[in-house]
């Protein structure tokens, strides 16, 4: 028997000039399942470094938030992720 391995995606959210930090933490919580104090460190990551991985998983899940996301006005980056 073959096991075929799947691969993982990560989800990179991008900084903007358009989305305010309260509308990013609210789509990262209610969304992604962060919590309020994780989802305010991604937005001060974001905000502060250009970028910021937010959800890592197999790729259907996340081309599922990918579009829920960017649906939301969210710049979003999916990448195919490298690690365990």
């Amino acid at each position: 028997m073959s096991s075929k391995r799947r691969s993982k995606y990560q989800l990179i959210l991008k900084n903007d000039n358009k989305n305010s930090f309260q509308h990013v933490i609210q789509c990262l919580v209610e969304i992604c399942n962060h919590n309020y104090y994780q989802a305010g460190q991604c937005a001060h990551i974001v905000h502060n470094n250009g970028r910021c991985c937010i959800y890592i998983g197999w790729k259907d899940k996340v081309e599922e938030i990918y579009d829920i996301l960017h649906a939301e006005g969210l710049n979003l980056e999916l990448l195919k992720h490298v690690g365990r």
